[in-house]
């Protein structure tokens, strides 16, 4: 079901997993960049891509018979920037050629710049596009988005191992070139149904009653007329949409109130809210409707360029400044290591690459789990101490990296298993984060608000971290980009305790 949805989501994976994380050892390696210029390369793409998410979203959306064209084509320019990087590469290589170290770093950076504003937006552009395909049954969208955390992991996996057995970094450029040929393929296939007419007189099932019927066994097919329904109280309800037989057959019971949401025909309830919902109701655990629950990065900053701008007076206030401030210095931490990881485990530690290629699956399991059981851990332990456990774990890590010693065996064993942190530090932190600052503002002012969030934690603090991170890694060395790493973590934390003071809180 919706296959050409968990295709898409495979591929743009596949490709956006398969170059990024291992350019910085190429731009060591083969074009001998500096530590400094490799993390002034990987700047570009954080800042572009903040700009360039929220722009391409607004074009699809304005033109959505063009959505499908506009992923293939920006997808394809993107790749063939990348491929460039590789010619570039094979240029300096060849004694045919001498170009200047400061001739290869403008190129570069003009075409990682190319990069981030045609394809690294694809992401956001998926999500919107499955949105589209779903129609009624956006509830699904967490099934979807999970093949695409499949396909990193993996693909990280197989180019590490493709890359070791080779013995040649071009095999990064094999998998990625395949990759983005084939999600322009299948970009090419989206097609929607634009005539609002037709799709009013379409009759669909709820999945989300559907979803609910281990629960709910008397439920009644879903329609959208209006259903008045008479509670053990004598209070009288009126139902609408999917929320109908869900709450009809909750009517007389003490918790109707907390499924209850009143609405009109015509409003539109968000799938995050229909996933947290149907989580509530089912009480149990489900990663699909977990990651529904949760926007990813690319899909907050989106969003940023909507209308609704959010009340200076509420994002004036110190509670949620100290919130957004804790959201940077982490979003700066995080880039640090994850920019030069690759870099430090091959060069320092002299790690294989069969090796690096475990970190994916490793950090992409912990952080799936950390989605997954997000909601049950905010109810138990509150968001204060799961912040604080997330900085927690990534100092720990940081630390955790400064002792390790190359060519060990042992260093290879432990240096993975402090990757497994990384799904915490990340995943604890953002899925706790978007629902915290959701609880700032009205609802008309949280996709803005969320925009603001994502683009703080991976545009301005990621490149920030990318910048700085490479200075430090080239005259100061990798132990104290981690120890720098680490001490941001205290500051941050520091921060945000300060903001959650009862003093400040928001009312």
């Amino acid at each position: 079901m919706y296959l050409l949805c968990k295709l898409l989501y495979i591929s743009v994976f596949a490709l956006l997993s398969a170059a990024p994380p291992y350019l910085p050892l190429y731009y060591h390696d083969a074009l001998k960049f500096s530590s400094d210029q490799i993390g002034f390369v990987l700047a570009i793409a954080p800042f572009i891509q903040s700009v360039a998410c929220p722009l391409w979203t607004i074009i699809v959306d304005k033109r959505p018979h063009l959505h499908g064209a506009v992923m293939g084509m920006t997808g394809l320019l993107g790749g063939l920037a990348v491929m460039c990087i590789m010619m570039i590469g094979h240029a300096v290589a060849s004694p045919d050629y001498q170009l200047s170290n400061s001739t290869l770093v403008l190129l570069t950076s003009s075409f990682a710049l190319a990069f981030a504003f045609f394809t690294l937006p694809n992401v956001s552009l998926v999500d919107s596009a499955v949105m589209k395909i779903l129609g009624p049954n956006k509830i699904l969208y967490g099934e979807q988005r999970l093949w695409g955390s499949v396909s990193c992991g993996l693909t990280i996996l197989i180019v590490g191992q493709l890359i070791s057995m080779t013995n040649n970094l071009d095999a990064l450029f094999y998998v990625f070139g395949i990759s983005t040929l084939a999600f322009a393929f299948f970009s090419f296939l989206v097609r929607f149904n634009t005539d609002e007419d037709d799709c009013d007189t379409l009759e669909q099932s709820s999945v989300y009653e559907r979803l609910l019927s281990n629960q709910y066994p008397q439920q009644q097919p879903y329609n959208s007329n209006a259903t008045t329904v008479t509670s053990s109280h004598g209070e009288k309800k009126t139902l609408y949409g999917n929320y109908q037989s869900v709450l009809a057959a909750t009517a007389d019971e003490e918790d109707y109130s907390n499924l209850y949401k009143a609405a009109t025909s015509h409003s539109i309830v968000s799938v995050r809210e229909e996933a947290g919902e149907a989580l509530d109701a089912a009480g149990g655990v489900d990663l699909g409707l977990a990651i529904s629950r949760i926007p990813s990065v690319d899909q907050s900053m989106a969003h940023i360029l909507e209308d609704d701008v959010p009340s200076l007076s509420i994002l004036g206030s110190i509670r949620v400044l100290t919130f957004l401030a804790t959201t940077l210095m982490l979003g700066v931490s995080l880039s640090m290591i994850v920019n030069f990881l690759f870099l430090f485990q091959g060069r320092d530690l002299h790690m294989p690459a069969s090796w690096i290629g475990w970190n994916g699956p490793t950090g992409g399991i912990t952080e799936l789990l950390s989605f997954c059981f997000a909601k049950q851990l905010t109810e138990r332990f509150g968001v204060t101490k799961l912040v604080l456990a997330a900085h927690f774990a990534t100092a720990f890590r940081c630390i955790g990296y400064t002792l390790l010693l190359p060519d060990r065996f042992s260093t290879n064993v432990i240096a993975l298993v402090l990757q497994t942190l990384h799904g915490i530090g990340f995943g604890i932190f953002w899925a706790t984060a978007v629902s915290e600052i959701d609880g700032f503002f009205p609802p008309e002012q949280r996709s803005v608000a969320q925009g603001i969030l994502g683009a703080l934690h991976a545009g301005l603090g990621t490149g920030l971290g990318a910048l700085v991170g490479g200075y430090i890694y080239e005259y100061y060395g990798s132990v104290t980009l981690f120890q720098t790493s680490a001490l941001l973590c205290v500051i941050s934390s520091a921060v945000f305790c300060i903001g959650r003071l009862p003093r400040y809180n928001v009312n």
